[in-house]
């Protein structure tokens, strides 16, 4: 049964192995800013590592639920919308870990002089945090209007490339500022992005409104892969089709 208002989640699909694997992913984040907090107060490089293997299993884990999705036709309306925000999330708190807790506290002082103990400058997160609350409050709306969460090669190459940005982060004081070199980049290309899903999201909208596309749902979404392309469907059988054509 789909969700009154937003037909692309349906409560059966809420714990598919791929959105369990979300799941996981987003509980890393309260684990990733537990460690960075005492990292940064106890100036601990050791720490430090440690929440940089829970990033990496968390960003490893994003790989594993798309492919999981894709190869068992596992795609579902609330996996189209919790992964990219996962994401997001983890994106921006990590982020606003390297910053806050490197750039505050004696971690930062003791390994990163040079640029006045900030791992990652809070202009960053700063950037990141306006783009991404920009997305999260339009998400609802999208759904709501059945139109489809799609990403898009932009998006995934910026995301790709500030996942490259926050691992060099970490040994900041030894990539002489080639971390936020990648960085910057990689934010110019998500808010080239948003502008793009944002142009979608309407058009979609429009042509939903206007009856030349039909409303996403929780069915037709499972024939869509990670980047809204359509996947082969059982076909139907003859007793299917009569059926559809009585209806």
């Amino acid at each position: 049964m789909a969700y009154k208002g937003m037909a692309q989640i349906d409560k059966k699909e809420l714990w598919t192995i791929p959105n369990i694997i979300t799941y996981f992913r987003i509980l890393c984040i309260p684990a990733y800013i537990l460690l960075m907090t005492f990292a940064g107060l106890r100036s601990s490089v050791m720490l430090l590592h440690v929440a940089f293997l829970v990033f990496v299993v968390a960003a490893g884990s994003d790989l594993v639920d798309g492919w999981i999705a894709r190869k068992f036709n596992m795609t579902s309306g609330i996996g189209m919308a919790l992964d990219p925000l996962a994401d997001k999330l983890m994106h921006v708190s990590v982020l606003f870990c390297l910053s806050l807790c490197t750039g505050l506290t004696p971690l930062g002082e003791n390994t990163a002089a040079a640029s006045g103990g900030w791992y990652v400058h809070y202009a960053f997160v700063i950037l990141l945090i306006l783009k991404e609350a920009i997305m999260v409050f339009a998400a609802p709306l999208v759904m709501k209007k059945g139109a489809k969460v799609q990403a898009n090669w932009m998006g995934k190459v910026a995301s790709f490339t500030v996942s490259v940005g926050v691992i060099l982060s970490f040994f900041h004081p030894y990539v002489m500022y080639a971390d936020w070199g990648i960085l910057a980049w990689g934010i110019c290309l998500s808010y080239g992005a948003a502008i793009n899903y944002l142009i979608d999201i309407t058009r979609q909208i429009r042509k939903i409104n206007s009856g030349e596309m039909e409303r996403a749902t929780s069915e037709n979404v499972k024939h869509t892969d990670s980047g809204n392309n359509p996947i082969d469907a059982p076909a139907k059988s003859d007793a299917d089709t009569a059926a559809e054509s009585e209806k």
